[in-house]
This record gives C-alpha cells, structure tokens and sequence, in this order.
C-alpha cells in the first residue's frame, strides 16, 4: 500500500513531461509587467503595443519595443479579458465586476461602458471589421453590441453555463463560443440565430480560435484535448492530445499549424497549488505545437514555472506569440 502511494505521488508531483526539441518557436522576450497572475495578452494591429489583464486590479497598454507601460487602464477588479479593436484605436476589457469597457488607446481614458454583463466577463471580442463587440462571462450569456452606438444587439442564452471564450469568423458572420456545459455554440450574426451545438468534449472547452483562411476551428479543453472542426460541415476533424492535463487557450499559427497550452499538473499539483500555492517540483510543458494535418507534435514550450492562462496572442504578422501565465509574466516567442 505504502509503495503504492509512494508511486502516485511520484507520478503525480516528481514525473517530467516528455519536451519535444524543435526550432519553430524561440523565446524572445520575457516581461514582468504584472504583480498577480496575467489571464490574456493581446498584440495591436502594428505588433508593437500590447495590452494585459489578469488578477492585478489595472489593465496594461505597454509598448513590446521599450518594454514602457504607457497606460494604466483603472478597475475596481481584476480584468480576465481584453482586446484590441482592428484599427488599433480603442482596447476593451471584460473585469469581475461584470462590465465591459471601452478605452482610448492614445490617451487612456474611458470612452463608454457598456450596459448587458451581470458578473465576471470572461471574454471579450471585436469583430474583424470593429463594427461588433462580443463578450461573455458567468451570467451564461453571449452579448453582441453595435460597437458606434453602445446598442445592444443580441444576447444568446443557450448555454446554461459560464462562457469561457467568443471567437468571430474571419468573415464576421459567425461567432463561436464555447461554455461550462461541455458545449461549443456557433452563431449566425446577420439572422441573430443559434446556427450548431458541438459536441464532442468531455470537459469544459476553454480556448476557441478559427484558421486565418476560416475553414476550421480550434476548441481547447479541460479533458486534454485539442479538437479540430470543418466549418462548413462542423464535422469532427481531428483529436490532438499531448502531454497537458488540461488546455485553457488554442491559437492558429497558420491554417496547419496550432498551438495550444495551459497546464500539465496533475490532479494532486492542481489541489496543492489550489489550497496551499504549491507550484509543483517539474518544469511544467506550457503549450505544444502540432502540425493539423498528420496530428503530429512538432514542439513543446516550457520557459514560464506556472500554468498558461486562457488568453495567448498571435502578431498580426504571424511572427510572434504572446502567453500570459499564472507566474505573472508574459513571454513572446519568436516563430520560425
């Protein structure tokens, strides 16, 4: 019984994740703008601004160049989620006080808040040709805002659990978002209609993202799994799984190429760190980058000593990747 434990505690808390070498993604630069865990890094249009939430009370806007934080964007509460809009002109944020606010990125100063969340927004999108604003959080509803107007356009209330991500078709027409129920929801925004329900994980899908060329989607989730949808049929692709216990966020490098991380603790490192803030023993493998087409992995990341959260960033020049972590850093990683 005695070598029984010993072994589980042994699996669970001193075993080393399998890293596979590779020299598609080089770590490039590390920054410590943050005093609490950062939840989501977004890059602006130009690559060189940036902007982070997490636990810590204040929103970022800093520039990658100087490392120079440029704003401080003031909450009461902490903000899991923001976004840049497409012309770089504005950032939005989702806080635990349920409200969604808009900035000016030049100045800093608010510029509106919009009325519809009613507690903590988790996440937060513009549409790709800023008209829309998408967020969604704990009240289990999807909210849609004319972004000009501040006049709210729908709120989808399918899922009767907590939204964890919205993600909008390259083409603006479609909206996914994925909830605690298990359930990935696609929306039609020109009928404001419910358009599939995918079904397919076991557990919570946390991160969402489409491939540059639309054609298919990404769901990460807490069963471990990356799974890789055609959206025009929204039939089941592919099933990626790695060494990760569980995947808070997914992005496409291209439209064969995806990366996607979160955390590789095992149930007994999860509690520990949960009640006690033990961070575990090994070197945790922070995300992995697979090749789609033959579900082959291509290369593990593990440069940050804590999980990735649910929001890491791709430049809009697809050359670098961003991962905020639980360690209160956030990383960007040179791609090859």
């Amino acid at each position: 019984m005695m070598l029984c434990t010993a072994y589980f505690v042994y699996v669970q808390l001193f075993k080393q994740s399998k890293l596979v070498v590779g020299d598609y993604m080089t770590l490039n630069q590390t920054f410590t703008h943050h005093s609490d865990a950062v939840w989501e890094v977004k890059f602006a249009p130009n690559d060189t601004l940036m902007v982070s939430g997490g636990l810590e009370n204040n929103t970022k806007i800093w520039n990658r160049i100087t490392g120079m934080v440029l704003h401080e964007l003031p909450h009461e509460f902490g903000t899991p989620s923001a976004d840049f809009s497409p012309d770089g002109q504005t950032v939005c944020t989702g806080s635990f006080d349920g409200k969604v606010r808009i900035w000016d990125v030049r100045t800093g100063q608010l510029q509106s808040v919009l009325d519809g969340g009613e507690d903590t927004i988790w996440t937060v999108a513009y549409s790709p040709d800023g008209t829309l604003l998408a967020a969604g959080g704990n009240d289990d509803i999807v909210s849609i805002w004319n972004v000009e107007t501040g006049h709210l356009l729908y709120e989808f209330t399918e899922a009767n659990h907590n939204i964890w991500e919205v993600a909008f078709h390259p083409s603006g027409k479609l909206l996914a978002a994925s909830g605690s129920d298990d359930a990935i929801r696609v929306y039609d925004l020109q009928k404001g209609t419910l358009l599939e329900t995918l079904v397919g994980h076991s557990e919570v899908p946390h991160g969402l993202d489409f491939s540059p060329n639309g054609s298919l989607l990404a769901s990460g989730s807490d069963d471990k799994t990356v799974k890789i949808w055609n959206t025009k049929s929204w039939k089941l692709l592919h099933t990626l799984q790695g060494e990760n216990q569980a995947i808070h966020s997914v992005v496409f490098v291209d439209n064969n190429r995806v990366i996607a991380g979160g955390t590789d603790k095992k149930l007994l490192g999860e509690f520990l760190e949960y009640h006690f803030g033990f961070t575990g023993y090994t070197q945790p493998i922070i995300a992995t980058l697979w090749d789609v087409n033959t579900e082959k992995i291509l290369q593990t990341i593990s440069g940050h000593s804590n999980d990735l959260s649910l929001g890491m960033d791709l430049s809009a020049n697809k050359q670098l990747l961003a991962t905020p972590s639980d360690d209160q850093t956030i990383k960007v990683w040179e791609l090859h």
